[in-house]
């Protein structure tokens, strides 16, 4: 529940909108220069990637400070450390791949080994459940321990070697744990991400209703819009309140100078909307790393 605090860290929601906005930015004029050729549409879409990947890094080890119950790190800082380390991000990830490999070829090798005549179906009978077994939690640990703790483990200042070595460790001892634990802070940034949403539509909802009436004469057809978007969100329950939104972005993109007011105010509320619940699930995931790795 401590994941929770993750929102009132007002640097790091600074440091990830501006993350988002800046890698959106960069995608967007690969988008424009792809009009030219198509490598410039590559080369920014991996700038915007790199700018995402350092900068949500950088976040993430702000976080970090914060579940060992230290002052988060100020954004420079933060920025030069996710420069310095996140590879190794990348690394622990083609390292943990060479291992998965090996144990492939290994498994490989014993089966070739239980085609020999007599003794290779004997050898069968204990190999078969054993591989299964193995298999499947190294399988099972993917998504459960190697993909959300490999880049908790890389923000505590851990080595490439030393990250892999704990994530076989947890694998080994913690899977359940983790698993359960990754489940609830899941759950918890989910929610959040769903009342902060519900405060968000409710509030959209109502601004757009007494604006239409005020503004609706000077706010062209795209105001309009709005106002029979979320119209519609008012009569169909949750269903309706979703289409709701993407009637009203609609309405928004038709024109009239309040309209679009609204869309560029509205972008941004949403998107910093967007990063409180992301911030909820780091901060969650350092904590679940730091309590497996105790």
């Amino acid at each position: 529940l401590d994941s929770i605090d993750a929102i009132r860290n007002g640097r790091a929601v600074a440091l990830l909108l501006a993350t988002f906005v800046a890698a959106a930015l960069v995608f967007a004029f690969g988008g424009l220069l792809a009009r030219v050729t198509w490598f410039f549409f590559v080369v920014f879409a991996l700038l915007a990637y790199a700018v995402l990947f350092y900068g949500t890094n950088a976040v993430g080890m702000m976080m970090m400070d914060e579940a060992r119950g230290q002052p988060s790190r100020p954004m420079g800082a933060a920025l030069l450390g996710s420069l310095a380390q996140s590879h190794r991000l990348i690394l622990v990830m083609l390292l943990t791949g060479l291992v998965y490999l090996a144990g492939l070829l290994a498994l490989a090798l014993i089966l070739f080994l239980c085609k020999l005549p007599i003794l290779g179906p004997m050898l069968y009978i204990v190999v078969f459940p054993l591989a299964v077994v193995i298999v499947g939690l190294a399988m099972f640990a993917l998504p459960t321990v190697i993909f959300p703790l490999a880049a908790p483990a890389v923000w505590s200042g851990a080595g490439v070697t030393q990250c892999v070595s704990q994530l076989i460790a947890i694998t080994r001892k913690r899977l359940f744990t983790v698993l359960l634990l990754m489940i609830a802070v899941t759950f918890i940034a989910g929610l959040v991400g769903i009342l902060i949403g519900g405060v968000l539509l409710g509030g959209t909802a109502i601004t757009t209703a007494l604006s239409v009436p005020i503004l609706g004469g000077g706010g062209g057809p795209g105001f309009q819009g709005m106002g029979g978007g979320m119209r519609g969100g008012f009569g169909g329950g949750m269903d309706g309140m979703l289409g709701g939104a993407m009637g009203t972005l609609g309405g928004m993109a038709g024109g009239g100078s309040h309209a679009m007011a609204a869309m560029m105010g509205g972008s941004i509320l949403f998107a910093i909307a967007f990063t409180l619940p992301m911030l909820v699930y780091l901060r969650g995931a350092c904590s679940v790393y730091l309590r497996a790795v105790d």
